[in-house]
């Protein structure tokens, strides 16, 4: 059961995710050691996200406005993924695909 979104099979999409949001997790680890305790986490996670999005796109995609906004959208998935793990993001997968 293969879905495609723009030509790229849904595993591929979702293990793509799955990396960026492990680098995104080891990056902020880090990042919380050298920046003041002050500073918000979650705030840090949606920067290093937003920025790891983008610069992913711009070294694998074709660079359009649209692939931008979609990367964009994607870095606060990615965010998301990585404050509050996969099972809670399944979860909300699920209730809006099979509401109540």
């Amino acid at each position: 059961m293969l879905e495609t979104v723009f030509g790229v099979s849904i595993d591929t999409i979702l293990g793509t995710i799955g990396i960026l949001a492990a680098i995104v997790s080891i990056i902020v680890e880090v990042l919380k050691k050298i920046i003041p305790n002050s500073f918000p986490t979650k705030a840090l996670v949606i920067i290093v996200s937003f920025v790891i999005t983008l610069a992913f796109i711009f070294i694998f995609c074709e660079i359009n406005i649209k692939i931008i906004a979609l990367g964009a959208v994607g870095s606060f998935v990615l965010s998301f993924i990585s404050m509050y793990g996969w099972d809670t993001f399944k979860e909300i997968i699920r209730k809006f695909k099979y509401p109540l």
